[in-house]
């Protein structure tokens, strides 16, 4: 028999297997032994009481916010702002250009009123 020894959350902690362990920590849920194969190729880390695992994503939603926040920052401020910044690089451009770096800042802004932010964002296409 197969266990995975989880938290109060069902995350799990450890695997378990009767072939080797003597002692099997508790809590626990018996899980099959294709699940249990299933669950350690493809990185499993959480179960529910019925054995059925799955991938659950264990950053708070307030974490996932601020890290695509952080890279957001990151573009505007090393992609966007050394070229709307500069006024000798912005004047060389034509206006379609102007434009087109305006509108890529503008959607860099607003990813954050996107309906999937902040687990399926649609990142703007940066101006060549």
């Amino acid at each position: 028999m197969k266990y995975a020894h989880i938290d109060s959350s069902n995350f799990i902690l450890g695997w378990y297997t009767t072939d080797l362990h003597s002692k099997i920590p508790t809590p626990n849920v018996e899980v099959k032994d294709k699940t249990w194969t299933n669950a350690i190729n493809n990185g499993h880390n959480h179960v529910t009481n019925d054995g059925v695992t799955s991938y659950v994503d264990p950053r708070t939603l307030e974490d996932r916010e601020n890290e695509v926040r952080t890279v957001r920052n990151a573009l505007l401020k090393d992609e966007v702002d050394p070229v709307v910044s500069n006024p000798l690089r912005w004047a060389d451009m034509t206006t379609d250009k102007q434009t087109e770096w305006a509108d890529y800042r503008t959607s860099l802004l607003s990813l954050t009123d996107q309906p999937g932010f902040p687990d399926n964002v649609t990142w703007p296409t940066k101006p060549e």
